[in-house]
């Protein structure tokens, strides 16, 4: 990554942080966009080249989708050829691309923190995973050659983040020290039991 490009991530970080550090001492109907770009010293002309609104600042860019190489790969049957240890890789990618998964989960942290005490910030949270669920939705009609009539995709697609949300929520909690694989294991067992739980019936 060049120096720009560094500095552009330094920008957009500082004013979530600053989004995020305003509205929780003040509450989001008291900050307004000229504080956070003052607070993250830019002008508001700057802050809106990085955001469109200060829900958008607050929220940043979670959830995480996985990036169209890693959907590309998917798509043609990798990168291990079994479909659910492949769907984790595809869930977990932008965990890959993160700085640390810690950072991530204090992120994560914050932004729900911020929906409990700002309850109109959770349409654009929920904005941003239904988001994610339609590339993932997608990308399982890719690899398995679904058509447009076919729930199955999406089905599939809403138990996914349901995993998600299971094994680095609340579930999570107490294993903040574990690592990407450790996690995938995690979702890959959860998946394990969601299929024993719903197999066929005899």
């Amino acid at each position: 990554m060049g120096l720009r490009e560094r500095k552009k991530l330094a920008t957009r970080r500082a004013l979530k942080d600053a989004a995020v550090r305003l509205v929780l001492e003040h509450g989001l109907e008291n900050v307004t966009v000229d504080e956070i770009a003052a607070a993250g010293e830019v002008s508001t002309r700057t802050f809106f080249n990085y955001f469109g609104s200060k829900e958008d600042a607050l929220l940043g860019d979670l959830p995480f989708g996985p990036d169209d190489e890693c959907v590309s790969v998917f798509v043609a049957g990798g990168p291990s050829g079994d479909f659910t240890d492949d769907l984790v890789h595809l869930l977990t990618d932008s965990l890959d691309q993160g700085e640390d998964l810690a950072s991530w989960r204090e992120e994560a942290r914050i932004n729900w923190e911020l929906t409990e005490r700002e309850p109109q910030l959770m349409s654009g949270m929920l904005a941003r995973m239904h988001d994610v669920e339609v590339q993932i939705a997608e990308a399982v009609a890719g690899r398995t050659g679904a058509d447009g009539g076919d729930q199955s995709p999406k089905l599939i697609a809403g138990v996914a983040a349901a995993v998600v949300r299971h094994v680095l929520g609340e579930a999570g909690a107490a294993r903040s020290e574990e690592t990407v694989e450790e996690i995938r294991t995690h979702m890959r067992d959860a998946f394990d039991r969601l299929g024993h739980t719903f197999a066929p019936r005899p």
